[in-house]
């Protein structure tokens, strides 16, 4: 069974990341991952992105678990940015055992 991951990006103004491309890696390490817009009625997790430490994502309205990433920093703890998908990879799975249990 696939782990629905609604995305929420911020406007990208000033990134340090790029968020499409963190994307592309956590499929790349979670293929049994999708990713689809955080507009999308059927998501388990909500993931905020915002491209720098601003954090001016805004935040919409879901009662499941949600996983902040800002800059390089995911729930507000700083990683390289080469660690950066396998660290938000490791948040994910952390969310998906507390959903099941």
């Amino acid at each position: 069974m696939k782990t629905i991951i609604g995305v929420k990006f911020c406007g990208h103004c000033n990134p340090l990341i790029e968020g499409t491309e963190v994307i592309e890696n956590l499929k790349k390490l979670g293929p049994d991952l999708e990713f689809v817009s955080w507009e999308e009625q059927q998501k388990d997790i909500l993931l905020i992105f915002s491209g720098c430490t601003s954090d001016c994502a805004t935040r919409p309205q879901f009662r499941g678990p949600v996983i902040n990433v800002s800059g390089s920093s995911v729930e507000r703890i700083q990683y390289s940015l080469s660690e950066l998908p396998s660290q938000i990879l490791r948040t994910i799975r952390e969310k998906e055992a507390v959903c099941l249990d």
